[in-house]
């Protein structure tokens, strides 16, 4: 039996894949690869995250306040006011106010036995102010006192800047149109009255 020559052993060559160093520069720490992929996760995550979340539905319902009778009258829970009606949000020191509550009046006195009338009397100091301007203008509608604003960015009432607002509320409870205007005339909120709430008069 021939045997073969004992070879010598001969340095092992590592190449391509096989060397545990190839694809990084001398020196460099090879934790910091898996640091780096983490936090491009996470940060992805949380802005697929951020786009997911649906926006917050608008409430376009009354806010769920008590509001006290004007001059002792007696309180309205808005949560519970249905319409059809109209709300009139006004003060003793809004000059356009005191030319629009008469012809609130005439409305109501005409139609508010189908559409309801309320009166909000919003951030008022002066009680004897307001008290004169509803007796100058010969209002008989319910009207209530908001003094500190409760009713500001609430449910479907927006910021109110300035006044007069008028707001106009289905038979649910939902506030379907609400406008800083000046109603000139009773057959001018007849029109509103049928264009956001659908009733005719």
């Amino acid at each position: 039996m021939r045997r073969l020559p004992a070879r010598e052993d001969l340095p092992v060559l590592r190449r391509g894949a096989d060397r545990p160093d190839r694809g990084r520069e001398a020196g460099q720490d090879p934790g910091a690869g898996v640091i780096r992929a983490a936090v491009v996760a996470v940060c992805a995550a949380l802005v697929l995250a951020g786009c997911s979340d649906a926006p917050p539905e608008k409430d376009d319902r009354l806010p769920d306040l008590t509001l006290a009778g004007f001059d002792g009258a007696e309180d309205v829970d808005l949560g519970d006011f249905t319409g059809p009606a109209v709300i009139s949000v006004w003060a003793s020191w809004c000059g356009p106010c005191r030319k629009e509550m008469p012809v609130l009046e005439e409305f109501n006195a005409a139609y508010g036995d189908r559409v309801a009338m309320l009166g909000i009397d919003f951030q008022d100091t002066d009680a004897a102010g307001a008290r004169a301007l509803v007796e100058e203008s010969g209002v008989t509608y319910p009207l209530v006192t908001d003094e500190l604003g409760d009713i500001n960015g609430e449910g479907g009432f927006p910021l109110l800047r300035g006044l007069p607002y008028v707001a106009f509320v289905d038979e649910d409870g939902t506030l379907t149109h609400v406008e800083a205007v000046v109603i000139d005339s009773a057959d001018e909120l007849v029109d509103m009255v049928d264009e956001h709430l659908g009733v005719q008069l």
